[in-house]
């Protein structure tokens, strides 16, 4: 991929514009850089250009990245998983996440949980709400979270601070504005009861907009920045 800088500077200048317009509470925002597009040397060029934030999807690529990126100059880059997460790779991202997104059923925070006392770490996570009841996605439908939320919060080393999820790609602004604002009702009913929950993850190049009228805090962008 061919990095045009002015281009990645004027795309995340009109998305921070969007966010401005749209949300509620554009303070609380924050664009996550998808970061899967990219090689070790686009990366770097990323991080030159000023960007701090990053998300990737694929556990094993995430170790060999950071890896690359152990220089004390990128030790205040923050990262994100936001992919599939298999219980056998979640060592792989254990010591070094900011935020796992994709949380997205009661057995994986029970093992990351233990990877997590294990390694001496307290890990922030999202439960992944599959909020379309798409069968080729995974997560948690909300009527079977409410059920059993409590266990979600139980867990000593993963504190649960929000929900993440994902609206059909061919879903009209209608309905993805509907999915969206029953998840801004499900994080808004739980925050009364647990004052660490403060994020919503949802939005991607296609439908980000749509997320901050609904309250996003974490929009997930990569194609959007490179067009």
């Amino acid at each position: 991929m061919e990095l045009n800088s002015v281009k990645i500077h004027q795309n995340y200048e009109k998305i921070l514009e969007n966010v401005k317009k749209y949300s509620p509470y554009p303070e609380k925002v924050k664009i996550l850089f998808v970061s899967k597009y990219l090689n070790v040397e686009e990366h770097k060029a990323v991080i030159d250009m000023g960007y701090d934030y990053f998300g990737e999807n694929r556990a094993q690529l995430y170790r060999d990245k950071l890896n690359e990126f152990s220089h004390e100059k990128y030790k205040n880059i923050k990262w994100d998983f936001i992919g599939r997460l298999q219980k056998n790779k979640i060592k792989y991202i254990i010591n070094s996440v900011n935020l796992v997104h994709s949380i997205d059923s009661y057995q994986l925070l029970e093992e990351i949980n233990k990877k997590a006392i294990e390694n001496n770490r307290v890990i922030n996570g999202l439960v992944q709400i599959n909020i379309s009841k798409e069968e080729s996605k995974t997560g948690v439908y909300i009527e079977d979270f409410k059920k059993d939320s409590e266990k979600y919060f139980s867990m000593s080393n993963v504190k649960i601070a929000g929900f993440m999820t994902m609206a059909p790609f061919d879903a009209s602004e209608y309905e993805i504005n509907n999915y969206f604002s029953k998840m801004r009702e499900l994080k808004e009913e739980y925050e009364k009861e647990y004052d660490y929950i403060t994020e919503l993850s949802m939005g991607m190049s296609n439908d980000y907009v749509e997320a901050l009228k609904n309250g996003a805090t974490i929009i997930r962008i990569g194609s959007k920045l490179f067009e």
